[in-house]
């Protein structure tokens, strides 16, 4: 499948790759001045791969309150909020995002990977709406994109995790990439309009570079950081998850084990961490790479593994591939550091 804005990236030469049946691009000069773009100034991303619904009707509400883990009670119209739809033993079935048009209609963006399992998922308790292939989805990323933003939308001072609507368009104050950004959901028509102003004013961007935008924010990646077997728990992020309401595999997930956490990590040295890299503990194997990648403003190796909880001690912990392996420092945010540097 191509994106609706795929006339855009063979114009701009864009590298392409397949993710998920998508044929997206991955870079178009370099991820890493894309990233650095994103980070200093702004970058463009078309994510249309992504999944939209729409979930709507009386009583929908409480039905995305039973199967989010996540209190959609917290929701108004106007906000948006990151939730989790988990199987009844308590792993993930994927990480989105919920935006409230009205008390009785909700927009769902899923991942690309999920999104016939998802919309097959909602279809078991409600009568869902796929809008992904008649809409577009684009990313507006870094410290200079609200000016960019407001050449094209009267949107005032929109608050994080907040939305406004234009007509058929939602600017939502959200992204991937730990910098202050907007997402766009738009019709075909009026999304390829609007990608082609951005352009005038901004990066393109791939999908390698934001790769390495949420690896250095912490952000989970379907299939590297959470999947079906994989709980909220282990993953951290446990503060989307509200134990004081049911959900489908809320009773499964108390009852397990967290023996296993999420941590992210510089590498001090000279090797890029991959997925599936060891890390030790002296000979001991403690845990595994999940996402890795070169962070170009720290100029130093970045990524995530989960590690056994009981021995997660800071020092004296390496990764590990084949033939090499460097020392690695667990720290709460890569992007912590980075924004210290700037």
């Amino acid at each position: 499948m191509k994106s609706p804005l795929h006339r855009f990236h063979e114009k701009l030469k864009a590298q392409f790759t397949v993710f998920h049946g998508w044929k997206m691009p991955l870079y178009y000069k370099s991820a890493i001045e894309e990233a650095l773009s994103v980070r200093k100034h702004s970058g463009v991303f078309d994510v249309s791969h992504m999944g939209r619904f729409i979930v709507r009707g009386k009583g929908v509400k409480n039905v995305l309150q039973r199967l989010l883990t996540n209190n959609i009670d917290r929701l108004e119209p106007g906000r948006v909020q990151y939730s989790l739809f988990t199987n009844e033993r308590g792993g993930i079935k994927d990480d989105v995002t919920v935006y409230m048009l009205d008390d009785d209609e909700y927009l769902i963006c899923v991942n690309a990977s999920n999104r016939e399992k998802i919309f097959s998922h909602l279809k078991d308790f409600t009568d869902p709406m796929d809008i992904s292939r008649s809409t577009v989805q684009i990313a507006l990323q870094g410290p200079e994109s609200e000016e960019i933003i407001k050449k094209i939308f009267d949107i005032g001072d929109l608050r994080y995790y907040r939305f406004k609507t234009f007509g058929d368009i939602i600017v939502s104050r959200t992204g991937y990439t730990g910098e202050k950004g907007y997402e766009i959901y738009a019709p075909i028509k009026e999304g390829a309009e609007i990608f082609e102003e951005v352009l005038k004013h901004s990066v393109p961007c791939g999908l390698a570079s934001r790769d390495i935008l949420r690896i250095e924010a912490g952000y989970p990646l379907y299939g590297n950081e959470i999947d079906e077997d994989i709980t909220p728990f282990e993953a951290g992020l446990e503060r989307f998850v509200d134990l004081d309401k049911e959900f489908l595999g809320k009773e499964a997930l108390l009852k397990r084990e967290v023996i296993k956490k999420l941590k992210s990590f510089v590498v001090e040295g000279n090797l890029i961490p991959r997925k599936g890299y060891k890390i030790y503990e002296g000979d001991s194997e403690i845990g595994v790479v999940t996402s890795g990648a070169f962070s170009p403003i720290l100029r130093k190796g970045v990524g995530m593994a989960f590690v056994i909880k009981s021995e997660v001690k800071g020092d004296l912990i390496k990764i590990r591939n084949r033939v090499r392996e460097s020392p690695i420092r667990f720290v709460g945010r890569v992007i912590d550091l980075i924004k210290s540097k700037s």
